[in-house]
Parts: C-alpha cells; structure tokens; sequence
C-alpha cells in the first residue's frame, strides 16, 4: 500500500495531463447546472460508451446520481474562466454561462465538441464514483483543447 501522503500523490498525478470537460444537466427542479471534470474516458465504440469519475464529496453527487441523461462538453482553450467556474462548490449554474439545448441536455457554447449520453451503471470506488453512460449523439467543433496538468489549466503551445 502506498505510503506517501495525499500531497505527494496528487502532485504525481497531476503530472499525468488531461482535458477538461463539462457534465451539463437539468435537474427535478428544472435548473441547469454543470460541474467540471477531468476524469473523463472513452470507453467502447461498440456499442458507444464513456466513463468518467465524480467524487462522492461533490455537492452534485445526489443530484448526478439521480438524472438519467446529461451531456459531456469539452472545453477549447478559451473557456479556463468556464472551468474554474463550475469546479466550485454550491455555484453550479449556468445562468450566466453561454449554453444551448441540443438532443438530450445542453451543451456549453464554444466547446470544442460534446456527446449526449444516458447513464448506463455508477460503480463504487473509493472516495469516488465511476460513471459509465451510453453515448446517444455527440458532435466534434472546432478549435484547441484545454488542458489540465501540474494542477493548472494550461493549453498545447505552453504545455
């Protein structure tokens, strides 16, 4: 079992870069709310799935855990402000975030491609939970990734 502390583990981690991605929904209440991961994978094209990663201290778990579609938003490497935004925790909103309807749940305005999906299991894990959905559409747009590395959002030139 490791024995180093959570700082030396995250640091490690955080050497491993990633995307950044939105999970956009709508809850019971009808409020459209978004929360902002890295822990998002492709996982089968056939049939066509993906996983992602939520931590169960997140002040959306319940919520996530209870919706039956939402959508996955990968951010451009203009949207850092987006990002940083909905990591926060109890400022989830997107009132004042650009978004727009697409099938199955809503979409973050500029990203640089999204896929609408339907939860298919949540496997317990830790201090985490892994999602797996089925993906129902999805659409690729232009532009460059943001990125997530050393702790900091970063972009491909400065990486």
């Amino acid at each position: 079992m490791l024995d180093k502390s959570n700082k030396e583990l995250r640091k490690t981690f955080g050497r491993f870069a990633t995307g950044v991605a939105v999970i956009t929904f709508e809850n019971i209440k009808g409020q459209k709310l978004g929360i902002t991961i890295n822990s998002f994978t492709s996982l089968s094209l056939k049939p066509p799935m993906i996983l992602w990663c939520l931590d169960k201290s997140s002040d959306l778990y319940e919520e996530i855990l209870n919706i039956n579609h939402y959508t996955v938003s990968f951010l451009s490497e203009l949207q850092e402000e987006i990002a940083h935004s909905l990591a926060q925790k109890n400022d989830h909103s997107l009132d004042s975030i650009k978004h727009k309807e697409v099938s199955n749940g809503l979409i973050i305005e500029g990203c640089i491609g999204w896929i609408s999906c339907t939860n298919n299991k949540t496997i317990d894990s830790g201090d985490h939970s892994i999602l797996v959905a089925d993906v129902i559409d999805c659409k690729e747009n232009s532009g460059k990734p943001l990125i997530f590395w050393g702790s900091e959002y970063t972009n491909l030139i400065s990486s």
